[in-house]
């Protein structure tokens, strides 16, 4: 018989629990501090997309990454009310926009019925949801946490290499939020060197 631990996915996934409580414990005494200052609209959908995520997963019996899954959603949805508290107000009309998309567009979910577009919609509505948070990163580099979307990228590798059913349902939007992060993480870090270079 197979004990859970003996399986390497299980390890891996225990690995991203612990990065993620590691990265949420800074990215959350961060914003408490008012170093940080996250984007209510962006943490919110992403929270919500994430226990989407999760029941896709679920569905597909996708293994010890998809409770990664859901462990993120857990961090994501107590960032959200951090946010509502000490994040950033200054919405634009397009922030309203990319909002009002992705609150049209995710009860398509539900009238979809196929894992397969619901998790194309979860990833085209987690796309438009980190708009406001590029615009404000790419106008306020200093007010978010290159360190935090890095570590999430790589966290996000880990969950996608431990799936233990690997097709599009169960990694294109993991994959698709690794790319993400990354490339929010290099664009805060570029962002942050031109605008010390200007001064």
């Amino acid at each position: 018989m197979i004990l859970p631990w003996d399986d390497y996915r299980f390890w891996l996934t225990v690995l991203g629990i612990i990065l993620s409580a590691n990265n949420y414990y800074y990215y959350i005494s961060r914003t408490l501090k008012g170093e940080v200052k996250p984007h209510l609209f962006s943490w919110g959908i992403w929270a919500a997309l994430c226990l989407i995520a999760f029941a896709a997963q679920w569905s597909e019996d996708a293994g010890p990454g998809m409770w990664q899954t859901a462990f993120w959603a857990l961090g994501l949805s107590f960032i959200t009310i951090l946010a509502f508290l000490k994040g950033d107000r200054n919405y634009t009309r397009s922030d309203w926009a990319c909002l009002a998309f992705a609150l049209l567009a995710i009860p398509l979910w539900i009238f979809t019925k196929t894992p397969l577009w619901s998790v194309l919609l979860i990833t085209l509505i987690d796309c438009v949801a980190s708009i406001p948070t590029f615009r404000k990163a790419w106008a306020k580099p200093h007010e978010e946490s290159s360190r935090t979307f890095a570590m999430a990228g790589v966290i996000c590798a880990l969950s996608l290499v431990s799936l233990e059913v690997f097709n599009v349902i169960t990694s294109f939007y993991v994959f698709t939020i690794t790319l993400l992060n990354f490339l929010l993480a290099f664009m805060i870090l570029y962002r942050r060197k031109r605008i010390h270079l200007n001064l």
